[in-house]
């Protein structure tokens, strides 16, 4: 019996047992595998049984899914699978031994439950109309930050230096920095203390890092 092996970035892990014509998989709770983080969609992706073969099909998240490396919208899955839902590393196994099934129907096998890998990001989860930025590369890649506070700083002191100001209008970019910046707005470079209003899907180069502004992020 196929599984999936799911690994959060706290280094919590468990798994799931494929036994469902479809599995889906989201932030919100009324999926079958719920991953309650902010870079996770409400309704993420799905796992689903055709012709013989087990199928992930993104369902148009914000962040994409992801298998082996590449970003896709629907694809074959086979054994050892690497894929990457938001901040989790979920690996597909077809060598899963199934527990005992149900003496009363040999051809049926019920899906355990799966406690959700609960993320401290949840804690204080941000509200519906909070925009957040989402690290694409370098380090930190993968995480998230919520900007819920009236002035969020990004970069280093003494470094590349900036500042995403929640004003009633939008989000607005200001680079701080004293010298010259080598920071970018979507490729274009950016002058010292002059505003910049951000849109959703808006990139930001600062420090060697690019960050993507995501706004709103519930879906």
């Amino acid at each position: 019996m196929p599984q999936l092996l799911i690994h959060s970035e706290t280094g919590e892990t468990s798994s799931l047992t494929i036994a469902e014509t479809t599995i889906t998989i989201g932030r919100r709770r009324t999926n079958s595998l719920c991953l309650p983080h902010l870079s996770v969609s409400g309704h993420h992706a799905q796992i689903l049984h055709e012709k013989g073969c087990l199928i992930i099909e993104d369902l148009q998240s914000t962040n994409g899914t992801m298998v082996n490396g590449e970003n896709i919208s629907r694809q074959v899955l086979t054994h050892l699978d690497d894929i990457i839902i938001g901040s989790y590393h979920i690996s597909y196994s077809e060598t899963y031994t199934a527990p005992n099934k149900n003496p009363n129907n040999k051809n049926v096998t019920a899906l355990p439950s799966i406690m959700p890998i609960i993320d401290p990001a949840m804690v204080a989860a941000p509200q519906q109309n909070t925009a957040i930025l989402k690290v694409n590369s370098g380090a930190k890649a993968g995480r998230v930050v919520a900007l819920e506070k009236p002035i969020t700083t990004v970069g280093k002191a003494g470094g590349d230096l900036g500042a995403i100001s929640k004003k009633p209008t939008g989000y607005y970019f200001i680079p701080m920095s004293e010298r010259e910046t080598q920071m970018k707005h979507n490729g274009h470079d950016l002058m010292t203390q002059v505003e910049v209003k951000l849109m959703g899907g808006d990139l930001l180069e600062i420090g060697g890092e690019q960050l993507e502004f995501v706004h709103p992020y519930y879906d």
